[in-house]
């Protein structure tokens, strides 16, 4: 005995090819069309793909139209002369939306950053991926996070390493945390958080030289015009020593510092007047140019940035501003008193007060051996100008031999897990690109009176198969090579205030069909147009024709 009910496929056919049945999902298609361009204005493109448009739910509701595209010419069928067009027309949407298809499965969709004469490969894609890595064993393991607009938890393990939860957008909420790794009890690795004020400004500094610290807390950050410089705490005593040289060699290892007043150590100059020293170093000696570059030449006159002995010249920072900070105490030029002064910082102290617009600086915070944290918090993202302003963190929640860990996109995670080193990093899928491209020059037209930009363009330098071609990508303009294509999309600055350019990265292999299909929706249209005229012509002429 059969108890499922007998299903009525002639009335299910019948109620997807309806118009009925086409207003609702055209409804709901429209509904999240709105929906999304709100979330996208507001908050950024990703948010609202993952909130929106490449939802299981906007897909369902894609397909549904297609689903009744597909019924409504099947319902009118065997062909009649008179809906010629019709058929063109939903044969034209049934093929744009298999090279939709096409495009969503295979094609590229993503962003390459060029800066100034630097050949770059590397497309960064939208998925996020979980990669761990095992340098020692030169194994690699990348896990795929889900693609959701909040909190998702996981439950995923991987030789010991579980992941517990993935916060596609979030901020940090600051701690102070215990390292990870073990250090030696006389490391110099300590963190400082300041308070900066000038008459323009008012701000919180954490700075550290940690090697937990991660990409959020640098060791290095500038203000405006001003620099701030943050170094162990041994170095203090250097910068504090007004030598004659004004030459400080620094042992990076150790960080042990000396002056070469202090050694005896002779400061020579070339021919042309640049100075050089000398050092005894290994069995060998090595030579520097401080007032040129802090590391060393090597017996091939190459420099060696590898190398831990370094030396520079403090006249290097006297021009512009700099301030130099090692914890508890600073130190910076003084142009009218012709010397460097150094100040000491107290937690509850007063604060210094330097020589540039009244500005200020207070110790409000300094750690030994703790390591400046922000533990992930879920936030909707907030976008300005094109950049996400709150919420730029991604975060996974790890949980290794029974201890919980946060690993982010600014954070990256090293440690030893049963004497292995793993390294756990948040990133992005990146692809190369089977050719390289260079940015030779950026340039930006600003509004009338403001600083807000009114259009930018990028001028680029493509390497491929040995040959070299230069390129201009701008709005409406974008570059075309081996099936790629390049828009203008946004820029960014560094610390030195040099323009990098951003590209979009776009393959798309269902491009012939949705030209195709927009051509028949055209002919269609025009066809149907057409045919319905002569028709209603025709029973004008002859009404009993229609009878």
């Amino acid at each position: 005995m059969n108890l499922l009910p007998k299903i009525d496929w002639d009335k299910i056919e019948r109620f997807v090819g309806s118009l009925k049945f086409a207003v609702i999902v055209i409804s709901l298609f429209t509904i999240g069309m709105i929906v999304g361009t709100f979330l996208e204005s507001y908050y950024g493109t990703d948010f609202a793909n993952r909130a929106v448009y490449k939802t299981t739910a906007f897909m369902m509701v894609q397909f549904g139209i297609l689903l009744s595209i597909i019924f409504a010419a099947i319902l009118r069928l065997p062909p009649k002369k008179r809906l010629y067009g019709f058929y063109t027309i939903h044969s034209g949407l049934i093929i744009i939306g298999m090279g939709s298809l096409i495009t969503y499965v295979a094609g590229v969709d993503g962003q390459i950053t060029l800066a100034p004469n630097e050949p770059n490969r590397q497309v960064i894609l939208t998925k996020d991926i979980l990669k761990i890595t095992y340098p020692i064993d030169g194994k690699q393991v990348t896990t795929y996070l889900p693609f959701s607009a909040f909190k998702t938890n996981i439950d995923e393990t991987y030789d010991n390493i579980a992941i517990k939860e993935f916060i596609p957008f979030a901020e940090g909420k600051f701690v102070w945390s215990y390292p990870i790794n073990k250090y030696p009890a006389d490391a110099q690795i300590h963190s400082s958080k300041y308070h900066f004020k000038n008459a323009f400004a008012e701000q919180d500094l954490i700075l550290s030289i940690h090697p937990e610290a991660g990409q959020e807390f640098q060791s290095t950050m500038t203000m405006g015009p001003l620099t701030f410089n943050y170094y162990p705490a041994s170095l203090a005593r250097c910068f504090a020593q007004n030598n004659p040289s004004k030459i400080i060699i620094w042992n990076t290892a150790t960080a042990e510092c000396f002056t070469p007043e202090e050694r005896h150590i002779p400061i020579k100059t070339t021919g042309a007047n640049n100075r050089f020293v000398v050092l005894p170093y290994n069995k060998t000696f090595i030579t520097f140019f401080p007032d040129f570059s802090p590391f060393p030449l090597d017996i091939k006159l190459q420099t060696d940035e590898k190398s831990i002995i370094r030396a520079f010249s403090k006249k290097l920072f006297e021009e512009k501003p700099n301030l130099f900070l090692f914890g508890k105490k600073a130190t910076w030029y003084s142009k009218a008193e012709n010397k460097w002064i150094m100040a000491d910082l107290e937690v509850k102290g007063s604060p210094a007060i330097l020589p540039w617009m009244n500005a200020e600086i207070t110790l409000s915070d300094h750690q030994e051996h703790l390591v400046p944290f922000n533990i992930p918090i879920p936030t909707i993202p907030i976008q300005k100008n094109g950049a996400l302003i709150k919420g730029d963190l991604r975060a996974v929640r790890l949980e290794i031999l029974g201890k919980e860990y946060w690993v982010t996109n600014y954070s990256p995670l090293a440690l030893l897990v049963q004497g292995k080193k793993v390294v756990i990093e948040v990133t992005k899928e990146a692809l190369n690109l089977p050719f390289e491209l260079a940015l030779t020059e950026f340039k930006m037209d600003k509004d009338p009176g403001t600083n807000n930009p009114a259009s930018y363009e990028s001028f680029v330098k493509l390497f491929s198969d040995g040959k070299t071609s230069s390129h201009h990508v701008f709005m409406n303009n974008p570059m075309k090579k081996s099936g790629y294509t390049f828009y203008q999309a946004s820029y960014s600055q560094d610390n030195q205030g040099q323009y990098n350019t951003t590209l979009a990265v776009n393959v798309d292999q269902g491009r012939t069909m949705k030209y195709l299909g927009s051509l028949m929706l055209v002919f269609g249209a025009i066809w149907h147009y057409n045919l319905n005229s002569k028709n209603k012509n025709k029973n004008k002429k002859d009404p009993g024709a229609s009878a």
